[in-house]
């Protein structure tokens, strides 16, 4: 795949930075937008939070951008210095200026950032694609994480289940609006897509053309050489991958991990249960600070 991200016409891109801007600034809690230059392009980050204790790094999944953790950041930020990124290539504040063709390139300006932030380490969190971007910098750069923490990690346990990749159609330019939202709902567990973050994300998907690659398998190799500590949360509902093969997987061949499989939790774990999550992975951090 070759070419950079990009929006679709000027005025998607204006109309979706609005909306974005006005979804940003109702996350609660002090901010500092931060700009950081890589190989690949600027990478927006916003910093919230405490000035003392070990930082947490948030990474959205596809299309989510910072906004998806709106209801994790306070409670996190109470305690920690907390930097969520707008993951690079997708939609967001983030611009991509040069084409991510691997893997490799993927950690490379993601350890850039972290670099830019002055981060010699951090505790690491994801969800979907974010996990997966966590799970692949801990294959290259393990020396620049803490600890890692995989929400329903995206083809990182388990493949992608067949139904979610078929489902994704619906989001092919030119179908209404509704089939769209009805698909991502169904991945998400039910979380309601018309709040302004899922608003966000449907335009982001609708008016962005992403040109990334697809995320790579976590082979056993793979997982056996990650000697981080791993909190790995999965769904029980979830649509993305089979959920009892994702827990099999990383409770058998990560040698250092915490794995939870939450029954009434779909995709959406971190929106699904916000106050249950913030705590978990709060408890985690602290048994490895």
């Amino acid at each position: 795949m070759t070419g950079v991200g990009h929006f679709v016409s000027a005025e998607a891109q204006e109309t979706y930075l609005r909306l974005y801007d006005v979804t940003v600034m109702g996350i609660p809690g002090l901010r500092e937008s931060l700009d950081v230059s890589t190989t690949y392009g600027r990478v927006r980050v916003y910093r919230y939070g405490a000035d003392d204790g070990e930082p947490i790094v948030l990474l959205h999944g596809r299309a989510g951008t910072t906004v998806m953790w709106e209801q994790n950041i306070p409670e996190l930020a109470s305690t920690h210095p907390v930097y969520a990124i707008d993951v690079l290539g997708e939609p967001g504040r983030s611009a991509q200026t040069v084409p991510i063709r691997s893997s490799a390139e993927q950690a490379v300006w993601l350890n850039e950032t972290l670099a830019g932030l002055g981060l010699e380490k951090a505790h690491v969190a994801g969800v979907s694609g974010g996990a997966w971007l966590a799970f692949n910098l801990a294959l290259h750069a393990p020396e620049r994480i803490s600890s890692l923490a995989l929400v329903e990690p995206a083809n990182v346990f388990a493949r992608f289940a067949w139904r979610f990749l078929l489902g994704g159609f619906a989001l092919v330019p030119g179908l209404p609006d509704g089939v769209g939202t009805r698909y991502l709902q169904w991945v998400a567990g039910g979380v309601p897509i018309e709040q302004p973050a899922g608003r966000l994300v449907m335009a982001g998907l609708r008016d962005y053309r992403m040109k990334l690659p697809m995320p790579t398998y976590g082979n056993d190799d793979a997982l056996r050489s990650i000697r981080l500590p791993v909190l790995a949360l999965l769904g029980g509902r979830s649509v993305v991958h089979n959920p009892l093969e994702a827990a099999r997987r990383a409770q058998t061949l990560l040698p250092d991990n915490q794995t939870e499989l939450w029954p009434e939790a779909g995709h959406g774990l971190p929106a699904e249960f916000p106050e249950e999550f913030n705590a978990r992975l709060l408890k985690f951090v602290a048994e490895r600070g």
